[in-house]
């Protein structure tokens, strides 16, 4: 039942990323769906990193260190893609500042927690540049077109409440139901993009196809005089 729980977000993730292979997403927005791949399985693999090292030790530590490092590596692409449209608007990157101001002071905050190990300073760390993360994919998608404006949206949404989502609980520590309720809540956003990412207008026809029709309307043409007579 445990694990069920933590891998609901990445069932709809994975469920996500099919559809987007569906209708050939994957290979219009090459980046994004290395990123949300490269995600998928950083979550994966820290979720049964304790079936190879106890949690909490030097080793548990250090593996989940380079997997963290591996995964925003791995999302430093797309993350680049989506400032660069961010950084064209003042506005924008003072919302994005101000957002990681607050991840920074709530991240402090959690490091001068002496209790705090090896493990959760790591993790702070990850729900920091998540938090950055999900600010430039949420501000870039004010104003882009599809479908950069659904992937981004979904990915600042997804990374802003997980990232938040996990600061909140480091330092208010609220009780059992917060995880359940964040994994929910994360879920929602996967199975959301899911729902939107499908056969529409713009995978339906495209300039390419729309090219053939006036080449075709001759032959078509002779073929309905043809058998008129």
């Amino acid at each position: 039942m445990r694990y069920g729980l933590h891998l609901l977000p990445d069932a709809f993730l994975l469920l996500a990323l099919l559809r987007m292979t569906f209708v050939h997403l994957h290979t219009e927005r090459r980046a994004m769906f290395f990123f949300l791949a490269s995600w998928l399985v950083y979550s994966l693999l820290t979720l049964f990193l304790a079936q190879v090292h106890p949690a909490g030790s030097p080793e548990y530590a250090a593996v989940f260190a380079w997997l963290t490092i591996a995964a925003w590596t791995y999302g430093a692409p797309a993350i680049w893609l989506a400032s660069s449209r961010v950084a064209r608007s003042a506005g924008y990157s003072i919302a994005t500042a101000a957002v990681l101001f607050l991840a920074i002071l709530s991240v402090k905050f959690i490091f001068e927690n002496a209790a705090l190990g090896a493990t959760g300073r790591i993790l702070a760390l990850n729900s920091w540049a998540a938090v950055l993360a999900g600010a430039i994919f949420l501000f870039a998608s004010v104003g882009a077109q599809a479908p950069d404006r659904l992937l981004w949206l979904a990915a600042g949404i997804f990374f802003l409440v997980y990232g938040f989502g996990y600061i909140f609980i480091g330092m208010l520590r609220p009780g059992a139901w917060a995880y359940p309720a964040l994994v929910l809540v994360l879920s929602a956003v996967w199975l959301a993009l899911a729902w939107r990412v499908g056969a529409n207008p713009e995978h339906l026809f495209n300039l390419e196809k729309l090219g053939w029709i006036p080449a075709l309307l001759p032959r078509a043409q002779v073929l309905a005089r043809a058998n008129r007579g």
